[in-house]
């Protein structure tokens, strides 16, 4: 779990750093809404409807268009019960029409346009807040996972069974488990207004048109990843520090006494070490502690990781070398993955390993630093050649490619 979060302007623009220990997990970059931002609702024209693969290409103003997936959802979340909707699973959620070409289409983007591809949208729209996250086109309460205590979980519902009115759908999301009924219940109503909003402007747009645009700024990135146990926020900026006592004020007051104002000459992202943590994620090799490396190749179709012994040579047995390398590989990869940015599927080549309790304790390694990825989907085993596949939600793009759009 993070413990700092760090914002610097330069040029007008904010960089947020999420750090874990000292060291850099994530880099967000902020930026006013654009038709491509994740997050952005869009009131879209259809393209073209592709029958074969059961999609749509729609323009939302962005320069290419986005591919809107016409396929029903994935039966019944794990993330909690559905509510009010029907057994058939054939329909999706809301009843929402099909599309022809031509159709005005409300859409949300879900994946931001990569590779020269369009943006990935879906017309489940979702509207997060601090606890909660409103989706009025599936009615249904769903839970975080990681809110994983049973008692916990059923007293949500039942505060939610109260909160949510016929019809409504939500989330309820990690940063809901130590909130009340009350600001619950605030969080819905200020979603509730947020998407009557939307409505009343979709009413006199004409497509595309953006609805509702997503700005990445320090208030967002706290509503997002602030919690009790961070050690500090700091801000380089009088600007960045108001908006965070802002927040703090509002949602975790204990937290206000831990905003630090930076006020050494040296810029912030160099004096700590986060220049550099960035710059070392522009590139293919990671030097492990022991001395072995990881090798990240990125391409179109997967992210491959190989794993090597590099300048670990070792002193007692062969295997105690591999396995100490593993773990290292192991323990350092979620966070590569996190930092970069890297989405869709990443396979893994740890180093062979005969012994299988050696195997079982690298895969768990592996899926103990997982767990701290908030968009981290699922993972298999290690397979015979000593592959591991997963897969992690697309989110705003790699971070490469992040950094030369703002400009490096």
């Amino acid at each position: 779990m993070i413990d700092e979060i760090l914002s610097t302007i330069s040029g007008g623009q904010a960089r947020i750093a999420l750090r874990q220990e000292g060291r850099l997990v994530g880099l967000i970059i902020a930026g006013p809404g654009a038709p491509g931002t994740v997050g952005t609702i869009a009131l879209g024209r259809v393209k073209a409807v592709l029958p074969g693969l059961e999609a749509a290409f729609v323009d939302i103003g962005a320069e290419r268009a986005g591919f809107l997936s016409l396929l029903p959802p994935r039966g019944e979340s794990d993330e909690g019960p559905r509510r009010g909707e029907s057994d058939g699973g054939d329909s999706e959620p809301g009843g929402l029409a099909p599309v022809h070409e031509g159709d005005e289409v409300l859409v949300q983007v879900t994946k931001s346009a990569q590779a020269g591809k369009g943006a990935g949208l879906t017309r489940n729209v979702a509207l997060a807040g601090r606890t909660l996250v409103l989706t009025p086109f599936q009615s249904r309460i769903a839970i975080s996972r990681r809110i994983n205590e049973p008692d916990q979980r059923a007293a949500l519902e039942r505060v939610m069974a109260e909160i949510a009115k016929p019809g409504e759908g939500f989330i309820l999301r990690t940063a809901a488990r130590h909130a009340g009924a009350q600001a619950l219940g605030e969080d819905a109503a200020r979603l509730r207004g947020l998407w009557a909003s939307i409505q009343e402007e979709r009413l006199a747009a004409s497509p595309p048109h953006v609805l509702y645009g997503v700005t990445r700024g320090l208030g967002q990135v706290l509503s997002d990843h602030a919690h009790d146990g961070l050690r500090r926020i700091l801000v380089d900026d009088r600007h960045a520090e108001a908006d965070a006592q802002a927040f703090c004020d509002s949602h975790l007051p204990d937290l206000g006494t831990r905003i630090e104002l930076w006020d050494e000459a040296s810029p912030m992202f160099e004096a700590l070490g986060v220049a550099d943590d960035i710059a070392g994620a522009l590139e293919p090799q990671v030097v492990l502690p022991c001395g072995g490396s990881l090798i990240i190749e990125e391409t179109q179709a997967l992210t491959a990781i190989d794993v090597n012994t590099g300048r670990n040579v070792g002193r007692t047995s062969h295997a105690d070398t591999v396995r100490a390398t593993n773990l290292e590989a192991a323990a350092e990869i979620p966070r590569q993955l996190r930092l970069r940015s890297l989405g869709g599927i990443t396979v893994i080549d740890f180093i062979h390993m005969d012994d299988e309790a050696d195997r079982d304790l690298v895969l768990g390694a592996l899926m103990e630093g997982l767990g701290d990825d908030p968009a981290f989907i699922r993972a298999g085993g290690i397979s015979a050649l000593g592959l591991v596949e997963l897969a992690r939600r697309r989110g705003d793009g790699p971070l490469k490619e992040r950094l030369e759009e703002a400009g490096g």
